[in-house]
């Protein structure tokens, strides 16, 4: 008896030790399972949006959008401008505004300028065109923001008909020079703007650009509003700006009376010049460049 009992409790424990791993194996398959069906119904992880490439152009340092030399013929700038300001102090102060004039917002939508210019007849509002001439507007901002142009007058009026041809006429009023005399030379605080030519630009009714000198890369502090159409003018002179209201008073300024002045014939010194009282930049952000009608800086 106790040698068959011996007999069988060896087959018993192995029987028992069969059944438990049997066991065991029975609950580890679920747990195989339940994590492949969590794998499976993971969602796959988010890849990072691809970054949006920034034009070159709206990006450029002072130093890359400027030339610093005095082109030949041209005077050494004035040490005040015929408001009293320092020349020197201006010139800081546009470049050290140069960098945080930005053409998009921190929301990713574009920033969008307009310039309301106060004048002794009336209020002349320009939007601003950073698609067409970024550095051009940029300055014009910069030198708007430091005060440069309050108290500057419009200082010439041009009446002009190229070889009498009827689409090289042209109709304009300039203002912006420091001594407020549009002298030939003059026209900078110390920098002058490499030309932005664009050819989807064109010289109608309103445009305002930027005036240079014999050499295209003369421009600077200066600009022009036309008030005719002047086809001659594409792709010569740098668009950066288009007048939104206010057409009537430049069409005002362009009538008054002029002085008589044989050595420019065609280009007509006002015998009381309209002061730019201010000019107000105005900011909005924008989905598609429309005009801005926004906050004030």
């Amino acid at each position: 008896m106790s040698s068959c009992a011996s007999r069988k409790r060896p087959a018993l424990l192995a029987l028992w030790t069969a059944a438990t791993l049997a066991g065991c194996a029975g609950r580890e398959a679920p747990k195989e399972n339940v994590s492949a069906q969590t794998s499976a119904a993971a969602p796959a992880p988010e890849q990072p949006a691809a970054a949006v490439p920034l034009d070159p152009r709206l990006h450029q340092s002072f130093a890359e959008a400027t030339v610093e030399e005095p082109p030949a013929d041209w005077q050494r700038p004035p040490d005040l401008t015929m408001t009293g300001k320092s020349i020197g102090k201006l010139y800081t102060d546009v470049v050290a505004l140069w960098d945080q004039i930005k053409f998009t917002a921190p929301t990713g939508k574009s920033l969008g300028y307009s310039a309301g210019l106060e004048t002794d007849l009336g209020l002349i509002r320009i939007r601003l065109l950073p698609q067409i001439a970024p550095n051009h507007v940029r300055s014009f901002v910069a030198l708007a923001r430091s005060g440069y142009y309050d108290g500057l007058v419009f200082d010439r009026t041009i009446h002009e008909e190229i070889g009498g041809k009827p689409d090289a006429r042209r109709e304009l009023i300039e203002a912006g020079c420091p001594l407020g005399r549009g002298d030939p030379g003059y026209g900078s605080i110390g920098y002058w703007l490499k030309p932005e030519f664009n050819g989807d630009a064109t010289h109608d009714e309103g445009t305002v650009g930027a005036s240079h000198g014999e050499e295209e890369d003369t421009a600077a502090c200066k600009f022009y509003i036309t008030l005719c159409k002047s086809p001659y003018m594409d792709g010569s002179y740098t668009v950066f700006g288009q007048v939104t209201s206010g057409l009537d008073i430049a069409k005002k300024i362009l009538s008054l009376p002029v002085r008589n002045d044989p050595e420019f014939p065609d280009s007509d010194r006002p015998l009381r010049p309209v002061v730019i009282r201010k000019v107000i930049i105005e900011t909005e952000e924008t989905d598609s460049g429309s005009p801005a009608n926004g906050s004030k800086k």
